[in-house]
């Protein structure tokens, strides 16, 4: 599917197991297929590794077990090996954790989208806080790091039907639904119960349409389809009483993007933009439909607008097809008003606005500051971004398109004032460069806005070696009943962080 605690050495995935090899060191690597399923052993698991899966000891290597969970003596059958750890798969539960539920939607639970549904709400946001401490001390070498408490989603608000971004694969079969796990397979679903109610309307319409146009081919036309659907307040329980700031747009809309497959047979089609006409006649709600991978210069097609509009805690933004904006209308004012109280800003500040987006962070900072600064190299964000600022009335914005790390050195250069400073990076975070410059123009704070702990300890880690001291990290928890976990960190000039 996509969307996009014990000991500290313990806690992590096999990916840094292999980054940490010693140069030219080999492993011995032994993969399982379905004909030739690994041993079965039993073992106790005692923590969760960032990722998902539970980790325990068997033969002096750590055994990372899809499904189990820490306290659990769980028989699991090895599906890979290497020399310093190996990957199971749970096969019985000898002994269950007192966190341990039945899974809501247990067909979806290898779609690889939902790796915790087996356990239980608290304890999940228990487990996030724990492992950004630890990946906090082991990568970002942190003696006693202050981790805040997991911010839960709201009391009443929908767990599970949370989601307005979606991506949905095309088998080559026809299937349509959430690719499974590490893997190209596809999981067909006539609905899908694990994204927001509007969207799983906006997913049967579009996929019945597919179903009904191209049929079983449908995986010769398009590999994969995005859908947002903007406009919407969160979803909730029905018992619930509670408002959000999120504003429920009069017509909330959607925009689908389809990937077609290299050299399929929509290259061949002659009107493109007819198939994104037809899709919006027979979707409603589908402000836009655009068309990307075509050859022969016609690379990328649009029927209907290629943006939406969000409203957000009383400000409208326009969102593309191409550009990023957060997937859980529930927590994204969360996220938005611990950023803004860890930065503190003053009436007379110079913000900088790193990784900018659409402008989320920065429509919300204007008010607070003389000027922000937004950098974004994504060029239909920068876009968005001005246009948000004009929608909303806002003058003390420039956002300026470019990487991060050039466009702050330039800043420098000129000796362009910057009082406080905000980063909201991809997955694989901050560029080094880019930290360095940010420090050197010397903002009283530092606000870092993560999607990836492990990636977030690291640059920490390079921020805080001189002059800045790490105050605090908020986990936020933007994705229920998965493994990901949203931060925002504060870091203070004038003071050395404790090692």
């Amino acid at each position: 599917m996509t969307m996009s605690h014990g000991s500290h050495a313990r806690n992590v995935r096999t990916e840094e197991a292999e980054e940490h090899q010693a140069p030219g060191q080999a492993l011995s690597t032994l993969e399982f297929g379905i004909e030739e399923q690994g041993p079965v052993i039993e073992l106790e698991l005692h923590d969760l590794a960032y990722g998902g899966d539970a980790v325990g000891r068997y033969q002096g290597r750590a055994i990372f077990v899809t499904g189990g969970l820490p306290g659990e003596l769980v028989r699991a059958q090895l599906t890979r090996e290497r020399s310093n750890y190996a990957r199971a798969q749970l096969v019985e539960v000898l002994r269950p954790s007192p966190s341990r539920v039945a899974p809501r939607y247990p067909s979806f639970g290898d779609s690889g989208g939902f790796q915790w549904q087996h356990l239980a709400y608290p304890a999940q946001l228990q487990w996030k806080t724990q492992i950004v401490r630890q990946l906090l001390v082991r990568v970002g070498h942190f003696a006693n790091p202050k981790v805040r408490p997991t911010l839960g989603m709201p009391s009443g608000s929908d767990l599970w039907r949370y989601r307005t971004v979606a991506q949905f694969g095309i088998g080559p079969d026809g299937a349509i639904g959430f690719r499974r796990a590490n893997s190209h397979d596809v999981l067909d679903m006539p609905y899908c119960p694990l994204v927001h109610p509007l969207l799983d309307e906006l997913y049967q319409g579009v996929r019945g349409w597919i179903r009904t146009t191209w049929g079983s081919s449908a995986g010769d036309y398009a590999m994969r389809f995005t859908l947002r659907c903007a406009g919407v307040a969160p979803a909730m329980q029905s018992t619930s009483t509670y408002q959000s700031p999120y504003q429920h747009a009069a017509e909330p809309s959607g925009l689908l993007t389809i990937e077609a497959r290299p050299g399929s047979s929509l290259a061949a089609h002659g009107d493109i933009e007819a198939i994104g006409r037809q899709l919006q006649d027979a979707v409603p709600g589908l402000a836009g439909v655009a068309i990307l991978g075509l050859p022969g210069g016609r690379g990328r097609v649009v029927a209907g607008q290629d943006f939406v509009y969000e409203r957000l805690l009383g400000r409208t933004f326009r969102v593309s097809a191409g550009s990023f904006f957060q997937v859980n209308p529930a927590q994204t004012p969360v996220l938005v008003e611990e950023a803004l109280a860890a930065l503190s800003p003053y009436p007379g500040d110079w913000a900088l606005d790193g990784y900018s987006g659409a402008g989320l962070f920065s429509i919300f900072l204007a008010d607070h500051v003389s000027h922000v600064h937004a950098i974004e190299s994504q060029p239909s964000a920068v876009a968005d971004a001005r246009a948000s600022a004009a929608i909303n009335g806002i003058s003390n914005i420039t956002a300026s398109e470019g990487v991060l790390e050039r466009l702050v050195g330039s800043l420098r250069e000129q000796n362009e004032r910057v009082d406080i400073a905000l980063v909201d990076p991809p997955r694989a975070g901050c560029h080094a460069r880019a930290l360095m410059e940010i420090k050197q123009l010397g903002p009283r704070a530092f606000v870092y806005v993560s999607c990836d702990p492990s990636t977030l300890a690291r640059d920490l880690h390079l921020f805080c070696t001189d002059g800045y001291r790490l105050m605090y990290v908020q986990p936020v928890d933007m994705f229920p009943f998965t493994s990901h976990i949203e931060c925002v960190a504060l870091c203070r000039r004038g003071m050395r962080s404790v090692r």
